[in-house]
């Protein structure tokens, strides 16, 4: 890989990133638009492909953040994506122990804590959206089956019948945070990262306590509600 070549995929990778987002903001339009007219099939399949968006952001999200110019080295590059190969948890582990050791200033205690403490939002919400993915994209919506497709995976078949809107919003927003945090030690190691790692991770702790109380069920009431109020708003 040359600098260009960086250059060239960050950029992209930007623009993807762009798209995502505003699919995103588009399957959510119209999942909360069937779930107000009642139309809960609709919803669901929708729910599936804002599954597949969200994973497919994450992705581009990550590619975007390892080539960030001015950041990890180009042999770095090559060594998270070669992790990559094998599995996108640990080339996301591996682009944060890299990335952590271009901070200066810290305890060797903050180090290892940060790096445990990123570890485990890597573990919660890239490795389980990522099987998840994995399932959909061949076609497995409603039945999963193991790696080699001889038999149903009863555990994954669980979770793809489980996805829901409100833990795909948990799963964006614990993301989101997740590489904020990583792409400020890459881009600004000593600075950015030093001012506003704890704000990040206090940030994302809140929310996710809020969140935990969301349920699809409490979303379509609110849905409904407001459809009612804006109708007798016009009748009025």
């Amino acid at each position: 890989m040359l600098e260009q070549n960086r250059l060239d995929v960050f950029a992209a990778q930007t623009e993807n990133v762009r798209v995502l987002e505003q699919a995103w903001k588009h399957i959510n339009k119209t999942i909360n638009a069937a779930y107000s007219n009642g139309d809960d099939a609709t919803a669901e399949i929708h729910t599936k492909l804002l599954a597949q968006v969200y994973c497919a952001f994450s992705e581009a999200v990550f590619s975007k953040v390892i080539h960030t110019p001015d950041g990890l080295t180009l042999n770095e590059i090559l060594q998270v994506k070669s992790r990559g190969k094998r599995n996108i948890v640990e080339a996301w582990k591996k682009c944060v122990e890299l990335s952590l050791q271009q901070v200066q200033g810290k305890s060797s205690g903050h180090i290892a804590n940060a790096r445990r403490k990123i570890e485990s939002l890597i573990d919660q919400y890239v490795y389980d959206p990522s099987l998840l993915r994995n399932k959909i994209a061949h076609g497995q919506w409603k039945v999963a089956l193991n790696s080699n497709n001889s038999n149903v995976n009863q555990i994954l078949t669980s979770k793809v019948q489980a996805i829901n809107v409100v833990d795909l919003y948990r799963y964006k927003e614990a993301f989101q945070s997740l590489f904020r945090i990583v792409e400020d030690i890459i881009e600004s190691p000593n600075k950015a990262h030093h001012r506003d790692y704890w704000s990040h991770i206090t940030q994302f702790e809140e929310s996710q306590r809020k969140m935990a109380h969301w349920t699809v069920a409490n979303k379509v009431t609110a849905l409904k509600a407001k459809k009612e109020h804006f109708k007798q708003a016009r009748e009025a």
